[in-house]
């Protein structure tokens, strides 16, 4: 079954969903941030700017997915 995702117009052009997802993951992750340097989530991965992103397109799948 195919979801139809209504575009959001600002000043008459079209935004994709995507985009408001994309928002809406970066502002989930930014909450989450505090919470990731309370329990030390940089020092568990070798490479922690990598796991970040990888963390922000996991929000951002659950985003699309769950929406």
């Amino acid at each position: 079954m195919m979801h139809s995702f209504p575009e959001l117009t600002v000043g008459g052009v079209l935004v994709a969903p995507f985009v408001i997802y994309a928002g809406a993951a970066v502002a989930i992750f930014a909450v989450l941030r505090p919470f990731l340097r309370l329990v030390a989530f940089n020092r568990a991965f070798s490479n922690p700017q990598l796991a970040q992103l990888s963390l922000y397109v996991v929000i951002l799948a659950l985003l699309i997915v769950l929406l």
